[in-house]
């Protein structure tokens, strides 16, 4: 009899004990799944940033079987041809488009000063459609097929849409469009303040101008926050953010950046270039956005390939370039010409086989989406 006793009152005990445990559990996967927050306070420039407990939050608003709504905004001039876009939206019903117009002021869409290259562009989006954005929002320049394009999508911008994972985005907040490192990554700008230009050389005021600027450019932006000592990302100021992670900061906060960008001192392409290193602070929290390229095109892009495989390609093109050039420098007498020109057949070769794997996975890609 005690021992049923016993029994009975060890079993409501042990209930209890669980029911606490889990509400434990839950309020911190709670305190866990909380990024970036701001006060609603309108400050002429933002306050301090808070830090990113997390670089991969649980899917905020997406859920299996729903189509991800998706907008591609572009920056454009008058003369420029965005018929590629036009073409995209017509292909996939779940896509739209807001092409500005930037020397244009009578145009649809267009921005308040033509000046930040892009960036007036993306603010502009921002600012004017906060309260009503599709799920991911694409930012793009208008050329559709330039350098700065991903190689294995042929350097083709309606190809990178197409082929874009948008529920990767959606996880994770943001994504660089470019793959590739090169320019931008690793350890690119060093941002300098005060008059002086540090360290820099005048190759690297030539190429990389806007780090002499950067600095300065940043106390203006974000006075609360210290200067980084590097901020990298791969180029050219083309990525994916989601409307959550668009929204977590207060839409005046992007006003004020625009106000920044329309009154700086720094020119139109100075103003624009420094805006091209802090898109990935702004959206992430990370001074160095440099993920594996193979990561990017196989959870961005569906695309995916052996690292080994993929480095061993590059390594082939960059040999069989340097050799290229040194039979241009010869000229078709010299005796070393003809075992220079076999080699670089054989890597021709071997670059073939590997971009043949590359067709096959675009293949299977486009098959698996053509069947859902």
């Amino acid at each position: 009899m005690k021992h049923r006793k016993a029994i009975s009152l060890l079993i409501p005990a042990i209930f209890l004990l669980i029911a606490t445990y889990y509400l434990h559990l839950s309020r911190h996967q709670d305190r866990q799944l909380l990024w970036r927050t701001w006060a609603d306070a309108s400050p002429t420039w933002p306050e301090k940033l808070d830090s990113f407990p997390s670089p991969h939050p649980s899917p905020p608003s997406l859920w299996p079987g729903k189509n991800t709504t998706k907008t591609l905004v572009v920056a454009k001039l008058q003369d420029d041809d965005t018929s590629w876009v036009t073409q995209l939206t017509h292909d996939d019903p779940h896509l739209t488009s807001a092409v500005y117009t930037v020397d244009n002021h009578t145009a649809t869409l267009t921005v308040p000063t033509n000046k930040g290259h892009e960036v007036m562009v993306y603010l502009t989006y921002i600012i004017d459609h906060y309260d009503a954005l599709n799920d991911v929002t694409l930012f793009m320049h208008a050329h559709h097929i330039s350098w700065h394009n991903n190689d294995f999508l042929d350097s083709d911008s309606a190809q990178m849409v197409r082929f874009l994972r948008p529920n990767h985005v959606v996880r994770n907040g943001y994504m660089n469009m470019r793959c590739h490192h090169q320019p931008g990554c690793p350890d690119h700008i060093r941002p300098i303040v005060g008059s002086g230009t540090g360290n820099l050389t005048e190759d690297d005021l030539r190429d990389v101008p806007e780090a002499a600027v950067l600095g300065n450019a940043w106390r203006e932006l974000f006075p609360a926050d210290p200067v980084p000592r590097v901020l990298s990302q791969p180029c050219c100021a083309q990525f994916a953010v989601s409307s959550e992670q668009i929204r977590r900061i207060p839409r005046q906060r992007y006003r004020d950046y625009r106000q920044w960008v329309m009154h700086t001192e720094l020119d139109d392409r100075l103003s624009g270039r420094v805006w091209e290193y802090i898109w990935q602070w702004l959206f992430t929290g990370e001074e160095e956005f440099c993920p594996a390229e193979t990561s990017c095109y196989c959870e961005g892009y569906g695309l995916c390939f052996d690292p080994a495989e993929y480095d061993h390609y590059f390594k082939n093109r960059e040999e069989a370039r340097k050799l290229e050039k040194e039979v241009e420098e010869m000229g078709e007498d010299d005796e070393r010409v003809g075992g220079l020109k076999k080699r670089i057949e054989e890597l021709r070769r071997d670059m073939d086989g590997f971009k043949a794997t590359v067709e096959k996975e675009k293949a299977k890609v486009k098959a698996k989406a053509k069947a859902q």
